[in-house]
């Protein structure tokens, strides 16, 4: 394992803004979740299929690390060498804070297509290299380096790069939202001011969440 992923040995949602989004979009798309077939890649407590694990939905999971959560059928397996086979496909796949530590993105988003049926979603959340606080950053030379800049980081996205790729690997693009300007709930109760702006204006928002769907 590479030494780097150490970093998320035992890694926790430390934030339930963009879980929350991805919920209500699921809820209004799917008013009954019960059957639903859910695979997260970089599995985690706090995160989605933690959340729904009590929802009668399928969850699945596969992560770097050894994972386990109850009402979740985990697989340990490198995302680079593909995802692995769980004998079925999904309606969901949802990737959070994921697809920035793959080496081959475009690889990664292909094999999310072919283990999706078809009207399926693909659900990325990732940083957002045009974050407002990094624009001004970069307006006064300095480098973007909230949530963007890390060992861990091999690719870096904003809202035009991250689309096409998913147009590209043969989805959709459904809906574009992030999860916050400036600072989210988790620091101050105003915050919910500025996670209605991230649905507003998610170029600016600090972290990308794409919801793209499998032509049927």
């Amino acid at each position: 394992m590479d030494e780097i992923q150490e970093t998320f040995k035992s890694f926790e949602v430390p934030d339930p803004i963009r879980i929350n989004k991805v919920l209500k979009f699921l809820n209004k798309n799917y008013p009954n979740l019960s059957g639903l077939s859910i695979l997260e890649c970089g599995v985690s407590k706090g995160g989605l299929t933690d959340r729904l694990k009590d929802e009668r939905v399928e969850c699945f999971g596969v992560d770097i690390n050894p994972r386990k959560i109850e009402g979740v059928q985990i697989k340990q397996a490198d995302l680079n060498d593909g995802i692995p086979d769980f004998g079925r496909k999904f309606e969901i796949i949802f990737a959070g804070e994921v697809i920035e530590h793959i080496f081959n993105d475009r690889k990664f988003l292909n094999n999310c297509f072919k283990n999706i049926k078809p009207g399926g979603y693909l659900i990325i959340t990732t940083p957002n290299l045009n974050f407002i606080v990094n624009r001004f950053l970069m307006l006064f030379g300095g480098l973007p380096k909230f949530f963007v800049e890390a060992p861990y980081h091999y690719h870096i996205y904003n809202v035009k790069k991250i689309s096409r790729m998913m147009e590209n690997a043969g989805f959709n693009i459904v809906k574009i939202t992030s999860s916050h300007l400036l600072f989210s709930t988790r620091r101050s109760k105003i915050g919910i001011i500025f996670e209605k702006l991230g649905n507003l204006i998610p170029t600016l928002g600090a972290h990308i969440i794409a919801f793209a769907k499998k032509p049927e």
